[in-house]
């Protein structure tokens, strides 16, 4: 039997979106996964929407063209998050993201469910909270910094700026700056993603930046120039690029 955890985002506006993962749900690995390669609220975004996932891993989406199914091992691609839905067409009626008015009546969900722990990401702090779920509803749950729980059992930990983080925070800025262009271009998240990765890959970040810059241009939300500044930045930081590199 899996160790199962309840994995969801704690919104600003205190409601919880969650989702229901079956294995190894204990802190030495759903919780340092999600610690080391979740700490971003757009990367976590997507792996709500996907529903609920028999195996949390570091990449959210399949390579493709390869094989990535649901069962053994072997049958699904290294590293990738296996969901019910999407590996074994699932009733998505089922197995969809579910959503918690507040964080009590998440808790009360956690206590009705068969599952071990539960993992928030807090949208507003953008750190993960974490609890233990008592066998039995009487018990109290009480959500206490991820880090500190990582820590005190000296388990890996990593929070620094990953490719992942900068790839689906571009995602998100050039929906936001022009959603029907990015269609466009993209069929899906997913194409987007490994599109820019393939350009990381080939290092070819001077395309990856004029991109994003071509949509900074079309947009007036100050707010939003200043986020695609600072995805630029990253990449720039991230990959060691001249600071000459246009921004």
């Amino acid at each position: 039997m899996g160790t199962r955890s309840k994995i969801g985002i704690l919104r600003k506006d205190g409601s919880v979106d969650h989702v229901y993962c079956h294995w190894d749900g204990y802190p030495e690995h759903n919780g340092s996964l999600l610690f080391n390669e979740y700490s971003n609220i757009n990367k976590m975004n997507q792996l709500i929407k996907l529903g609920d996932m028999s195996v949390l891993n570091e990449h959210i989406f399949p390579v493709p063209d390869i094989p990535h199914k649901f069962g053994a091992i072997e049958d699904h691609q290294e590293d990738v998050c296996v969901f019910y839905n999407r590996e074994r067409d699932e009733d998505w009626k089922y197995t969809c993201p579910k959503t918690s008015k507040n964080l009590n009546r998440f808790i009360i969900d956690c206590k009705n469910s068969d599952c071990e722990y539960a993992y928030l990401f807090d949208e507003n702090n953008q750190k993960w909270l974490f609890s233990p779920i008592p066998w039995g509803k009487a018990g109290e749950m009480n959500f206490t910094s991820l880090k500190s729980e990582l820590e005190s059992n000296n388990f890996e930990m990593d929070d620094s700026l990953k490719e992942d983080y900068i790839i689906f925070d571009g995602i998100e800025l050039m929906k936001d700056s022009d959603y029907y262009e990015f269609m466009d271009c993209y069929n899906s998240d997913s194409d987007a993603y490994f599109e820019i990765k393939k350009m990381f890959d080939e290092k070819k970040f001077d395309d990856y930046i004029s991109g994003l810059n071509s949509y900074k241009e079309t947009t007036d939300d100050l707010d939003l120039k200043d986020r695609m500044t600072v995805n630029i930045a990253e990449v720039k930081e991230f990959f060691n690029l001249e600071p000459e590199m246009e921004v």
